[in-house]
């Protein structure tokens, strides 16, 4: 009958061999675009925002298949871009509405009444 352990253990690996790793990983160049995540007050706005897009992407996905499907092998999307363009405008409307009511603009206000005096167009 043996003496000892029967399942023999992997050896040990040196700390240094870990540290040299952990080095060459780092190094390791990633090609394009460097991103960091959003931290603190932006990353609440980044998740409204990106639910938001995810919402309106979903919902002309769903429109445009259904054209696709009712229209066969031709269909064209120029009302549907119109709409969107509305619906844009629309929400820039209302954002400046809101920066002019809250006060929060009042450079750019005095800026374009004193354009208006002097009879440029804005």
């Amino acid at each position: 009958m043996p003496q000892g352990k029967l399942l023999k253990t992997k050896a040990k690996k040196s700390a240094g061999s870990q540290k040299r790793k952990a080095v060459k990983a780092k190094k390791k160049s990633s090609k394009g675009w460097k991103t960091h995540a959003a931290k603190g007050r932006k990353a609440g706005s980044a998740r409204v925002e990106a639910a938001t897009t995810r919402a309106i992407n979903a919902k002309n996905e769903a429109i445009v298949c259904g054209r696709a499907v009712s229209a066969g092998n031709t269909f064209f999307l120029n009302d549907i871009k119109e709409r969107g363009r509305e619906e844009m405008e629309k929400g820039q409307a209302e954002r400046s509405k809101r920066e002019m009511k809250g006060g929060s603009n009042k450079v750019t206000k005095r800026l374009k009444d004193q354009l208006k005096k002097l009879g440029k167009e804005v």
